[in-house]
């Protein structure tokens, strides 16, 4: 039986065992803890610079749409 899990502020029951995602936090002088920022998905892209340079070419990603990591060659696929 697969669990659930929290992600993205919601509860999912997850696809796979790990799911991307950033947060930043800060600390003020006098200790306090804020979180002041958190992106899932497809909003953390602007980290991936490969993404940002493939996003200028005439054909970016090339990405079909029903299978966006299609061009992907797995080492442990055959």
């Amino acid at each position: 039986k697969r669990g659930k899990a929290l992600y993205n502020y919601g509860t999912i029951v997850p696809g796979m065992s790990d799911r991307e995602g950033v947060s930043v936090f800060y600390r003020d002088p006098s200790g306090a803890v804020f979180h002041t920022y958190s992106s899932y998905a497809r909003g953390i892209d602007m980290l991936n610079t490969a993404y940002n340079y493939l996003d200028l070419v005439p054909k970016g990603r090339d990405e079909d749409p029903d299978d966006t990591q299609g061009w992907v060659a797995y080492h442990d696929r055959y």
